[in-house]
């Protein structure tokens, strides 16, 4: 893998293992991508959702799931390393910094380490990096795209 290649792939991996890439909050992200391409083929069904909410009631929530919609699309953040993540107080990519590593499976202190994450997402970031760190990370870059984002 070449400089360019890692340089692409530590953009878009996390420290803490999650694709930043896919990212609901990522504008560049296929679900930001696809929001944008879904809110265009809509064009103005918002002015007709009264009338097939006659048809199906499910419409009379058109309103919310277009806010919803634009939200995805527009995104908020490009990466934790470059953005600003939705989870807002996570501390991983400022602790891998500060420690002068990519991901917190090169830190010395990572097998004692609490990140500070709520339980769920502390477990995934255990699990994400030591798999990065028996992968290799275009490995598990791939191996991550294969996968449900969340």
């Amino acid at each position: 893998m070449d400089m360019t290649e890692e340089a692409a792939l530590q953009e878009r991996i996390a420290p803490c293992g999650l694709d930043c890439g896919r990212c609901l909050d990522n504008p560049d992200s296929p679900i930001g991508r696809l929001s944008r391409e879904l809110a265009r083929e809509l064009g103005g069904f918002g002015q007709r959702a009264a009338f097939f909410a006659r048809l199906d009631p499910v419409f009379d929530a058109y309103a919310a799931f277009e806010g919803v919609l634009e939200r995805l699309g527009k995104g908020g953040c490009s990466g934790c390393r470059t953005g600003n993540c939705l989870l807002g107080d996570c501390r991983v990519k400022d602790c891998t910094r500060e420690r002068g590593v990519g991901y917190c499976f090169q830190c010395p202190d990572f097998a004692g380490c609490d990140p500070g994450l709520p339980p769920g997402l502390a477990e995934r970031w255990r699990d994400n990096n030591r798999r990065m760190a028996e992968m290799g990370l275009a490995a598990y870059a791939a191996w991550q795209a294969g996968r449900p984002r969340y």
